[in-house]
């Protein structure tokens, strides 16, 4: 049987398949889900995991299906990113929740203070003055007025404690749900985490098989030259865009300078002093409004806790980034502060980008993170230096989850060494 690999056709097909899978979970906003749904959304992916180990199971065994074996790992795997985004999202969505109801015990508890706080001085003193009986009143007092006095004392005590004990009960009665409801969710997002962990590992090993299934039906150096070698059009089109997008974000910072300018001098015409330079040089960071623009750029490292650089810049195939490699769905942060001139979203192939990130900082540079599993900012939107933008993931011309982080300096890319 002759075999066919088309990467390209088939990485769009498999990528598409994700794109709508993951717009789906991927929540515009904190929904309060029982645990219920997501223990039937979880066994829904389990089910269909197991499914297709079992097909691979006997795939392995025939070599005459060797396309189709490829192909199925590559289900497989697509299976497990989805489970795993899911899982990361039902946790930040029941933690979410936890805090909700932490927010809400907190109250109850601020409402209480005072009657615990007394119930608390009380039992003290009982503590301190140990148990008082009739007879030892009756033995102590002086006189029958003085047992009077004494017997009456102990009957308001007993009574003004009996209702501390009752404020107290009441308290406990009206937030036992919402205490057992915390601690449910907690043992959830514990159980979710476990789980999430142990299939990042079955995912790695899944990579590799799936690269060497790969490189046994077309060969290591046509599936690393993919892009360049089959999209090089599609290439120049989306460099094109990105530099399109930053000469209009320059345009408008021009046109913002120019009025900041404008309003300087008709204040200093009108004699009420003269206004800020807007040109200074300032911090190096975007400004909303776009006055104040430095030039300098000092980017933090945008994986923290990873280190693993899978492929660097340049090389015999010309990289023109540096790809950060870790486990899948790994948090994403901003390498400087800056807006957001475009979140791709709308195809998971991204021209060969995937899910994808750029920010503007200044007029000289920018950033771009690609290849995410899901992307955690909007276009327009100005972040802070650190600020999760996204998740590491494999969509897009990619053969295994890592980022593909580049730095461009007026318009160009440059190594990204230069500044980390």
């Amino acid at each position: 049987m002759k075999l066919k690999w088309k990467p390209g056709r088939a990485k769009r097909c498999l990528s598409a398949l994700l794109a709508a899978t993951l717009l789906v979970l991927t929540p515009v906003s904190v929904a309060a889900r029982t645990i219920e749904e997501v223990e039937a959304e979880q066994a829904e992916l389990e089910q269909e995991r197991q499914a297709l180990s079992a097909k691979l199971a006997e795939l392995r065994e025939d070599e005459a299906q060797k396309q189709e074996y490829q192909e199925t790992l590559q289900e497989q795997i697509t299976v497990l990113e989805t489970q795993i985004t899911s899982a990361r999202q039902d946790i930040e969505e029941l933690n979410a929740n936890i805090h909700e109801l932490d927010l809400k015990l907190k109250k109850a508890q601020e409402e209480s203070a005072e009657t615990l706080e007394q119930f608390r001085q009380r039992v003290v003193a009982i503590y301190r003055a140990g148990s008082v009986s009739t007879l030892e009143i009756l033995l102590t007092s002086n006189s029958f007025n003085d047992f009077s006095m004494r017997s009456e004392m102990l009957s308001n005590m007993s009574r003004h404690d009996k209702e501390l004990i009752d404020k107290i009960e009441a308290y406990m009665d009206s937030t036992k749900e919402e205490r057992q409801e915390r601690e449910r969710q907690k043992a959830k997002v514990a159980e979710l985490q476990k789980g999430m962990e142990q299939k990042q590992d079955e995912l790695t090993e899944l990579y590799a098989e799936n690269a060497a299934a790969i490189e046994e039906l077309q060969g290591a150096q046509a599936a690393t030259n993919h892009a360049l070698s089959q999209n090089e059009e599609e290439i120049a089109a989306r460099d094109k865009e990105i530099q399109d997008l930053v000469a209009e974000q320059k345009r408008l910072e021009e046109e913002a300078r120019k009025r900041a300018e404008e309003a300087a001098a008709n204040a200093a015409a009108n004699g009420s002093g003269g206004a800020s330079n807007p040109g200074g040089s300032g911090s190096a960071t975007w400004n909303p409004d776009g006055s104040n623009v430095a030039s300098g750029f000092s980017p933090c490292w945008p994986m923290p806790g990873v280190s693993y650089i899978s492929d660097e810049y340049g090389g015999a195939r010309g990289h023109k980034g540096m790809d950060i490699a870790g486990d899948y769905g790994t948090a994403i942060v901003a390498a400087e502060s800056g807006k957001v001139i475009r979140a791709w979203t709308a195809d998971s192939w991204g021209m060969g980008w995937g899910y994808h990130v750029y920010l503007y900082h200044n007029g000289t540079y920018s950033t771009l993170y690609a290849h995410m599993s899901s992307v955690a900012v909007s276009a327009g939107q100005y972040v802070e230096k650190g600020q999760v933008i996204g998740y590491e993931g494999n969509t897009g011309d990619s053969t295994g989850p890592h980022l593909h982080f580049e730095v461009w300096q007026n318009g160009e890319r440059v190594n990204p060494r230069n500044f980390l």
